[in-house]
Order: structure tokens, then sequence, then C-alpha cells
């Protein structure tokens, strides 16, 4: 019996995954100011890559999970030649609308954001 609870709490997890491959319009509110990165997601289970553009970073590299709602991402970026590690975590809130907060190491721990997917 035990063994028919796990799989069907595991086959319920995996049939509400989110694919969230593609390009989204992020808009993210620091201390600094606001902005308005694009990030093309590539997703592979629940592993993800791609790449966020911004006009402070220019284009960086990201690396993430999605696991259920939850997403998780982030990156090493340079502004204006210096090194700022960069991390976001959200809820997926539907196909095409996620939000969560962000970490700018050193500047700002409590950034939040917003995507819509284009």
């Amino acid at each position: 019996m035990r063994k028919l609870i796990c799989s069907l709490v595991l086959c319920v997890s995996f049939a509400f995954a989110a694919d969230v491959s593609g390009t989204w319009q992020v808009t993210v509110e620091t201390s600094q100011g606001s902005g308005s990165p694009t990030v093309v997601f590539q997703q592979d289970g629940e592993k993800l890559t791609g790449t966020f553009q911004s006009q402070i970073f220019g284009e960086a590299k990201i690396t993430g999970t999605v696991k259920g709602n939850a997403i998780e991402f982030g990156f090493e970026g340079d502004a204006g030649g210096q090194s700022i590690k960069v991390s976001y975590k959200g809820t997926i809130e539907g196909p095409t609308t996620m939000k969560g907060t962000a970490v700018y190491a050193g500047f700002d721990d409590k950034a939040t954001w917003s995507a819509t997917k284009k």
C-alpha cells in the first residue's frame, strides 16, 4: 500500500510539472531601480539552461531547476567590471506567467520579479 501511495504522489507531481521553455519578458524591481530583462529558457526535465539578456549585464548564461510549479535560476554577471552573483526563485502561476524574489549578491537581497511568456 505504501508503494502505491508513493507511486501515485510521484505521478501527480510529474503531471503538474511546468514547461517554461521559450522566451520570457521579465520585470525586476530592485532597491537600485527597475529593469526589463529578457530570459530564454531551455528545459530538459527539471533542468534549466538558457540566457539572461539585460541592459546592465548584457548576455549571461543561466542554469536552474523547475520542480512542480517552483522555479529557481541564476547566473554570474558582469556589471561595469564587477562580478555579481544573481539568483531568482519563484512560482510558475500558469503557462505564461510567473513571479518571485531575486538576490543580487552584495546589492539587493529583496528584489521582486514577474515574467510573461512572449
